[in-house]
């Protein structure tokens, strides 16, 4: 059975940020696949309108699908129930929309310090820093299992002891993983978090 050990949960020592963190922004995402299925839908809808007053114009009669959303329309009240629940549908794509346009999207990309590179950027993934944290803890004398977790701000590093004093295992544990923050090259190294357990 695992069991915390008492030391608890360790800090890393800080890593300075580079001087470039100030002013390096996050990667924005193209969303290209929200903006096709939007252009696909507004161009079919007007393609679809544009075919049906055309059609209308040459002397035809309209279609049962315009004679049917012209009768809701002119039937319906604004305290429909349906009037209502589609108002509220429209309103929450809209935000929706707008949520994706000014945010930027590719969290799981962490910018690199890309000093004296003429305006190139990098980025690293959570996935690959989480993997390199992950490996210099099990590097740790005493280390038997790791996991590591990266957010924008924070990392997270579970270790079980095998062997040894779980308290300096930490404490070598947390020395390991601030050098290996910092081998990193990220413009904000994330605060480690380190929390380990001994086998009883």
């Amino acid at each position: 059975m695992s069991v915390a050990s008492p030391a608890g949960t360790a800090v890393a020592p800080a890593v300075p940020e580079q001087p470039e963190a100030a002013r390096v922004r996050r990667f924005w995402s193209s969303r290209r696949n929200t903006a096709a299925l939007v252009a696909l839908v507004v161009v079919a809808a007007a393609g679809a309108l544009l075919y049906e007053e055309s059609y209308i114009r040459s002397g035809h009669r309209a279609h049962a699908w315009r004679t049917w959303i012209s009768d809701q329309l002119a039937n319906r009240h604004l305290d429909d129930a349906w009037a209502i629940a589609g108002a509220a549908v429209l309103c929450a794509l809209g935000l929706w929309l707008l949520l994706l346009a000014a945010t930027p999207g590719l969290r799981r990309l962490l910018p690199l310090a890309t000093a004296d590179t003429d305006g190139l950027r990098a980025g690293l993934s959570r996935r690959a820093a989480a993997a390199m944290l992950r490996r210099a803890a099990l590097e740790t004398p005493g280390v038997r299992e790791a996991d590591a977790e990266v957010g924008r701000r924070k990392a997270r590093v579970r270790a079980v002891v095998g062997f040894g004093d779980p308290t300096e295992v930490k404490a070598a544990l947390a020395e390991h993983l601030s050098a290996e923050r910092g081998r990193l090259g990220l413009v904000r190294p994330p605060m480690v978090n380190v929390k380990v357990k001994g086998k009883s």
